[in-house]
């Protein structure tokens, strides 16, 4: 008995690891879908006769970012990062880093064609944060040009990362022109709804589901995953609000020490 509790546990956990690999992998597994979702971030209507080649990384993990899917349309690199809960101000970093190795393992590992005295064309980036925070969000756009440490007129690289808000009710009319888009954010939105209301986890699974599976929403990802993947959501939603929480208190602990030496120092040279 006690073995095979042991093993449900190992595979649980195993469950939650590819979970974690990209959920946005997961929900957005053909071109067709993908097509849905890229022409509702961009505004743009391509249809089926345009080809998609999917190209995320599944090995490459940069710091603790997994990118969640990236693909190529249209002579574009799309990467898009599903970010949970909080906003991080390094994302355009972090997605430079990403990038390098995509245009690596597409042009590097091409026998001598990145050394040729023929100028490769290389697909246009476009970067993508999905937002799904409790917080107002401020910011639309993350540049690598706000971490420099010196500001000056010339710019060799800059990195731009589009925020798009993707809660169900704050980036409603963007996540209606997806329908899975519009099924994942709805999703998540029932998960903190209940979190919040303070019932048992457990319980916040199969009332999702089965709210979920009555509207039609998600019924096949549901279907095939489940528990296990509302489970995964709620410990990710608390996981990201407790980093967030940890973060705040410590910047305020920081300033608050700041404060605190930097009156020392004016005591002690009499200021």
């Amino acid at each position: 008995m006690t073995k095979n509790y042991k093993r449900k546990d190992i595979l649980m956990k195993e469950v939650k690891r590819n979970y974690k690999d990209g959920i946005f992998r997961m929900l957005f597994d053909n071109e067709d879908k993908i097509r849905e979702l890229y022409n509702a971030i961009s505004g743009s209507n391509y249809s089926k006769d345009v080809e998609v080649e999917i190209v995320t990384l599944k090995d490459v993990i940069v710091g603790d970012l997994k990118n969640d899917l990236a693909f190529i349309i249209d002579g574009k690199l799309i990467v898009l990062i599903e970010h949970q809960a909080t906003l991080n101000p390094n994302m355009p970093l972090r997605m430079l880093c990403y990038l390098a190795k995509e245009y690596e393992k597409k042009y590097f590992k091409r026998s001598g064609s990145i050394y040729s005295n023929r100028q490769l064309k290389i697909p246009t980036p476009e970067l993508y944060v999905f937002y799904n925070g409790d917080e107002r969000l401020n910011k639309t756009k993350l540049k690598l040009s706000d971490a420099y440490l010196k500001k000056c007129d010339k710019l060799s690289v800059e990195v731009v990362v589009e925020v798009i808000d993707v809660n169900y009710e704050k980036g409603e009319e963007l996540v209606k022109r997806s329908e899975t888009l519009a099924g994942y954010s709805y999703l998540v939105h029932l998960i903190r709804e209940k979190k919040n209301a303070g019932i048992d986890e457990d319980r916040i699974a199969e009332d999702v589901i089965k709210e979920c599976m009555s509207q039609g929403i998600l019924v096949d990802f549901l279907h095939r995953y489940g528990g296990e993947i509302v489970s995964f959501l709620c410990d990710e939603l608390t996981r990201e609000e407790c980093l967030a929480i940890r973060a705040q208190e410590g910047y305020e602990l920081g300033l608050e020490r700041g404060i605190e030496q930097g009156l020392e120092q004016g005591i002690q040279q009499g200021l």
